[in-house]
């Protein structure tokens, strides 16, 4: 019995250790508490890598700390500390995103997105800050993902 007890520890602590998540800051969630962030293909790096010519997959749960019938989201790429749009192909955040709108305050969402990488982009690294906001211009949720285009 106890030969199973440290091993089932080990197996535990091993995994702890060895499991990164994506490092990402919130930035001024006012409206909203962000639960988890996943990019596609960050999963287990301290810097996103997105693929020039491909997609990046965006999953955020957050919680919504206030009712709001609209939501509008917005994506820059920060280099040397000027902010950069990164074209959404659907800002209202209300269509295609997972989140059937009105949002009620105190309930959980998940939001999704796809950005495509444009072949255009720099290669280069960006601080990529997505805002999801609400009907008055308020963040649900602000977030900063350490990244780089290659």
């Amino acid at each position: 019995m106890t030969a199973v007890k440290s091993f089932s520890f080990l197996f535990l602590v091993s995994t702890v250790l060895t499991t990164q998540a994506l490092i990402y800051k919130d930035c001024g969630s006012v409206c909203g508490k962000v639960r988890s962030v996943a990019v596609s293909g960050c999963e287990n790096s301290n810097i996103c890598i997105l693929r020039s010519g491909q997609n990046a997959n965006l999953t955020v749960v957050f919680t919504a700390l206030e009712d709001t019938d609209k939501t509008k989201a917005s994506v820059h790429g920060i280099i040397g500390g000027v902010p950069l749009p990164f074209p959404l192909p659907q800002t209202d955040a209300c269509q295609n995103s997972g989140l059937d709108c009105p949002l009620s305050n105190g309930q959980n969402y998940t939001y999704t997105a796809t950005i495509p990488i444009s072949t255009a982009y720099p290669k280069i690294k960006v601080l990529v800050k997505w805002e999801l906001q609400e009907a008055r211009g308020k963040d649900l949720f602000c977030i900063e993902i350490p990244s780089a285009i290659l």
